[in-house]
């Protein structure tokens, strides 16, 4: 019985009045919320079902050859959150999904970060704005270092500042003690916005 059907009997039956119709009523206000509530489970497994696009867009770096299920936890008290909106901050939330990553390998110390709950990549642009995409372009491509006091900086390995032949100044993913994410071209490697600890989730890949 689809949910217009139903609507359409409790209609009728209302218009016969409320002698004798009491039962009847009833009955049918359980059949209509049993089929609400189906609508809602179909269009929650509608959602889950829905496969994440990695289609490689750009040139230069390969499919990922590993994965790590991690979080990913600034110096500065925040965890990295990936929201469905496509927003990035910082929340303090230890059990948030939005918390849950994926590192992606696709070369030497270089790596990919992944939501697996939102489908969505972090990337940064050329002018240092970090944002989120569906697609894992070039923009989402990080150098992973760990650094000489055992914290870890992830910079785009796409976008920089020349200063010499050999020497750049890099955009890194930064955090702001408010938790909101710090554009990546006033960003510094030693620095407690910049500087994360990679934690390790049990699934592995």
């Amino acid at each position: 019985m689809g949910l217009l059907q139903v609507i359409s009997i409790v209609f009728v039956v209302y218009l016969f009045g409320n002698t004798g119709a009491l039962p009847v009523q009833e009955e049918l206000r359980k059949v209509f919320h049993r089929q609400r509530r189906n609508a809602r489970v179909l269009i929650a497994s509608s959602t889950t079902s829905r496969r994440c696009n990695q289609t490689l867009i750009g040139s230069g770096y390969a499919f990922h050859t590993s994965t790590s299920d991690v979080s990913l936890w600034y110096k500065n008290g925040w965890f990295m959150a990936v929201h469905h909106d496509g927003n990035i901050n910082g929340t303090s939330e230890a059990r948030s999904p939005d918390i849950k990553l994926q590192l992606q390998s696709v070369g030497r110390s270089l790596v990919r970060i992944f939501s697996k709950q939102t489908c969505l990549y972090v990337a940064m642009a050329s002018t240092g704005k970090v944002y989120t995409t569906e697609e894992p372009t070039d923009e989402t491509v990080f150098q992973q270092t760990q650094e000489s006091n055992g914290f870890e900086t992830f910079a785009s390995n796409k976008h920089f500042t020349p200063i010499s032949r050999d020497l750049r100044r890099h955009f890194f993913l930064s955090m702001r003690k408010n938790g909101h994410i710090k554009n990546g071209k006033r960003s510094t490697r030693n620095h407690k916005t910049t500087q994360l600890s990679v934690m390790q989730s049990r699934e592995t890949s």
